[in-house]
């Protein structure tokens, strides 16, 4: 799971643990996530994707009840650690592998349910934890600092995001629209510099998954509406995962694998004029998945 110090460390080490012994609201949660991860790696296993299910069903009805019951005191860390894994659980169903002739969709839910985790946290006031929506943005290294070879991936990255931005002429979009489209290339190409300047994986896992929450809200709507532009930049940062360590929470693993099941989806909500956009992320994705697309 997420690596993290202090409070959040504690929690995943020991809180957690310890709450499912005395509250459903975190034990259903923590079993559907063990069981999502065995699934994972036994996918065959009919009875433990019924498991998973069922835990799942259970997590969602018991935190559901818990948000509107006001008379339970004292239970806003149960609240806020059952969101956390119920997180974790939506990103990775959301990017389980669509059944045969079924269509692609991006994990918006699992951003909606980042967006309301991050108001139930505030409104909850859970004392101890960060909002890792509020997480401080990863460090960089200015460029005189950088090796020459990375100088020169990161003049790459540059080129294409300006090449972008220049056929879709977003410099003539209306103020909000631009600002909107500006704000994620700056978003990608920043964290591109992170890891170029060393940052380490388990920090940049978290800015790269959760790209569509750390943005504007209308960033999320674009990608909701299959906005070619808001997916071809979401698509660049998406590829990264490939160049950290893998991260199951992150990364996914067989029938729930991130990387490649977004890259090849989002290829296919682009209208067919406007492939060309996902050219550099199939180059740069390691799963060279661009050529099991074209296979009939």
């Amino acid at each position: 799971m997420p690596s993290c110090n202090g409070a959040p460390a504690e929690a995943w080490q020991h809180t957690i643990p310890q709450l499912g012994f005395v509250s459903e609201v975190v034990l259903n949660p923590m079993l559907a996530l063990s069981a999502l991860h065995l699934h994972a790696h036994s996918p065959n296993d009919a009875m433990v994707g019924i498991a998973m299910q069922r835990f799942f069903g259970r997590a969602l009805a018991h935190h559901r009840y818990a948000l509107s019951d006001t008379s339970l005191s004292g239970s806003s860390e149960q609240l806020w650690l059952s969101a956390v894994i119920l997180c974790h659980m939506c990103w990775l169903l959301e990017h389980q592998k669509p059944r045969p002739n079924a269509a692609y969709e991006l994990p918006v839910q699992a951003f909606k349910l980042l967006e309301g985790v991050g108001i139930m946290f505030i409104q909850k006031n859970v004392q101890g934890y960060g909002w890792q929506g509020d997480e401080a943005f990863p460090r960089i290294v200015p460029d005189e600092e950088l090796p020459m070879a990375s100088r020169f991936q990161l003049l790459e990255i540059e080129k294409d995001l300006e090449g972008l931005f220049r056929e879709f002429d977003v410099s003539t979009m209306p103020h909000a629209e631009r600002n909107i489209y500006m704000e994620a290339r700056d978003y990608v190409f920043y964290h591109y510099r992170a890891f170029y300047s060393g940052e380490d994986a388990t920090t940049l896992q978290r800015f790269i998954a959760y790209m569509a929450v750390r943005c504007q809200a209308g960033y999320r709507d674009m990608l909701q509406s299959h906005d070619p532009l808001a997916m071809a930049l979401m698509a660049r940062m998406l590829v990264l995962l490939n160049e950290l360590d893998n991260a199951w929470w992150a990364n996914g693993r067989g029938e729930y694998e991130v990387v490649q099941q977004d890259v090849r989806g989002i290829c296919q909500l682009m209208p067919e004029t406007l492939r060309w956009t996902m050219d550099w992320p199939w180059l740069y994705d390691s799963y060279s998945v661009y050529a099991n697309f074209l296979e009939p």
